[in-house]
C-alpha cells in the first residue's frame, strides 16, 4: 500500500502522527504497528483499513491468549507414570502442563505468521509483491484519497485547547510550519488548518528530551519522551494568532541544551 501510493517514509510521516523511524520500524518487520498506526496509514493512502485491522485484532488476540496462560500450567512436574506409582490429578496436570509446553510454540509461531502477514499486506496492494513496483499514484489523487476518507476534526480553534491531537481527528491534515534540530532531535511545530490548531512533536531522540509550544499570550503545552525516540504534545489554538507567533522549543536535558524558534520568548502581541 505504501509503495503503490508513492508515499517516503517521510511523506508518510508528515501525513501521520507518527515519525519516519517508526514507519520504518512498522513496515520492515522490527516493530508491531500500533492499531491507531494502521488506521492511519490506510487513511494516508486512501485504501479501507478493514481487512488490515482483521489481521492486527488476530494477532492482538493470539498475543493475549498467550500473555495470560497462567505459568503453573506450562510448569510440568514429574509425572507419576514416570516414577510407577497410581496416577493423582497432579500427574494429570503434569500432562496439561506437557501439552502447553508443546502447543506453546505453535502459538509463537501462529502470533510469527500473523505479524507477517500484516507486514506483507502493509507492504502489498492488489496482488503486488513488497519486491515488485508498482506504478505510483500522483500526489494530488493520494491527497484526495487520503481527505475524503479522513474523519471530521472533533474541534476547532480555541475548542482544541489542550486537547490531544489524535483523539480530536486534527492530525489528518496536518502539516510541519516550522522545524528545527539540536544534536539530531528534530523539533517541529505540527499545524491543521482543519482544526486552527498547532502542537509541537520531537523525532529522533532519547527518553528525557522534550518539546513544548507557547503562544502569545503565555499558554504553554509540553510533552518529554517517556518510551521510544519521538513524542508530541497538547494543542494549542490558532484560531486569533497564527502559528507564527508560535515559539516551539526541544530540550535534551541530559546535554543541558535548549533550542526554540522563533526565539526564546513568545513574541509581543
Amino acid at each position: 500500500m505504501k509503495d503503490a501510493s508513492g508515499l517516503s517514509y517521510g511523506r508518510l510521516a508528515g501525513r501521520t502522527h507518527y515519525s519516519r523511524s517508526s514507519w520504518e520500524r512498522f513496515l520492515n518487520g522490527k516493530q508491531l504497528p500500533t492499531r491507531v498506526a494502521v488506521e492511519q496509514l490506510a487513511a494516508a493512502v486512501g485504501e479501507d483499513p478493514s481487512p488490515l485491522l482483521a489481521l492486527w485484532d488476530a494477532l492482538d488476540t493470539t498475543s493475549r491468549e498467550l500473555a495470560e496462560t497462567p505459568r503453573d500450567a506450562l510448569a510440568a512436574p514429574a509425572d507419576s507414570q514416570e516414577t510407577g506409582a497410581p496416577r493423582t490429578t497432579g500427574g494429570s496436570r503434569g500432562r496439561v502442563g506437557l501439552l502447553l509446553r508443546r502447543l506453546l510454540p505453535l502459538g509463537y509461531v501462529a502470533s510469527g505468521a500473523l505479524l507477517g502477514a500484516l507486514g506483507a499486506v502493509l507492504l502489498m496492494d492488489d496482488g503486488h509483491s513488497a519486491t515488485a513496483t508498482p506504478p505510483a499514484l500522483p500526489s494530488r489523487e493520494v491527497a484526495a484519497r487520503a481527505t475524503a476518507t479522513a474523519p471530521r476534526p472533533g474541534c476547532r480553534g480555541d475548542s482544541c485547547l489542550e486537547a490531544e491531537p489524535q483523539a480530536r481527528n486534527c492530525q489528518w491534515d496536518a502539516v510541519t510550519a516550522r522545524q528545527t534540530w539540536l544534536r539530531g532531535l528534530q523539533i517541529q511545530l505540527r499545524y491543521s488548518p482543519r482544526c486552527k490548531a498547532v502542537w509541537g512533536r520531537v523525532e529522533n531522540g532519547t527518553v528525557g528530551d522534550a518539546v513544548s509550544i507557547t503562544d502569545r499570550w503565555g499558554r504553554t503545552e509540553d510533552a518529554t519522551i517517556r518510551v521510544g525516540t519521538d513524542t508530541y504534545t497538547r494543542m494549542l489554538s490558532t484560531a486569533d494568532a497564527p502559528a507564527s507567533t508560535i515559539t516551539i522549543c526541544g530540550k535534551i536535558p541530559s546535554q543541558h541544551e535548549r533550542e526554540c524558534t522563533p526565539t526564546d520568548q513568545p513574541p509581543a502581541p
